[in-house]
């Protein structure tokens, strides 16, 4: 017996807090919305983060994802 709910695949809106990093301190933060797919959320709110803030992906520190 499949417990598990079929994948989902379709783009939902989400919100994303983060803070950005340089050298071990906290020099920035901000939030960003975005539409994305469930298995696809967390790496393009950190994209965007990073889009949005002119830094490299790997400076941002998600502080929360949410599901609008």
């Amino acid at each position: 017996m499949c417990t598990s709910a079929p994948e989902d695949t379709t783009a939902h809106p989400y919100f994303a807090d983060y803070e950005v990093y340089d050298g071990g301190q906290c020099i920035a933060w901000g939030q960003v919305t975005l539409s994305s797919t469930p298995d696809t959320a967390m790496q393009a709110a950190r994209a965007c983060a990073a889009d949005q803030q002119d830094v490299d992906v790997g400076a941002i520190r998600l502080r929360a994802l949410s599901r609008l």
